[in-house]
C-alpha cells in the first residue's frame, strides 16, 4: 500500500527551500515532545480509493494536511510559503510513491496559546497511484 503521508514528508524534506528552514524535522500525525521549531507536520485526512464499472482502479485522492509550526507569526508563514512552493502542482516520485499531481485547496493561520506556537496549516489534494 502506498503512503502518501511518508511521501509528502519526504517531497518537503527534499525541497531545497523547505529543508533551508527545518532540515529533516517534518513529523508524521504530531511533532514529537521537544521538537525544535520550526518544523512541519503531515497529517493524512481522507483517502478515498476511486472505483470504476465493477472494477477497483489504483488511483487515489488523497487529502494532506500540512502544518508549519514556528514561534514567530513570521516563521510560521515563511515556513508555510515553502510547503506551498515544494507542493503545489508537485508530481513525481517520492517515498516511492508515484504522485499525479498535488494541489492546496486550503489556507488556515493559527496560534496555539497552550504551546505558544505559531501554525500555517495547509490542505493539499495529492492525486496518486497505489
Amino acid at each position: 500500500m502506498a503512503d502518501f503521508e511518508d511521501a509528502v514528508r519526504t517531497r518537503l524534506t527534499a525541497h531545497e527551500g523547505t529543508a533551508a528552514l527545518i532540515s529533516t524535522r517534518a513529523y508524521l500525525g504530531a511533532a514529537p515532545q521537544g521538537a525544535t521549531f520550526p518544523c512541519s507536520v503531515v497529517q493524512q485526512i481522507s483517502a478515498p480509493r476511486l472505483s470504476a464499472m465493477s472494477a477497483d482502479v489504483d488511483k487515489v485522492e488523497s487529502r494532506q494536511q500540512v502544518r508549519a509550526c514556528a514561534k514567530t507569526r513570521a516563521g510560521a508563514k515563511a515556513l508555510g510559503d515553502q510547503h506551498r512552493a515544494a507542493l503545489q502542482r508537485y508530481s513525481g516520485t517520492s517515498a516511492s510513491v508515484v504522485i499525479h499531481d498535488c494541489f492546496l485547496v486550503n489556507e488556515i493561520p493559527g496560534y496555539e496559546p497552550e504551546t505558544k506556537l505559531y501554525t500555517l496549516t495547509h490542505d493539499f489534494m495529492v492525486w496518486g497511484t497505489e
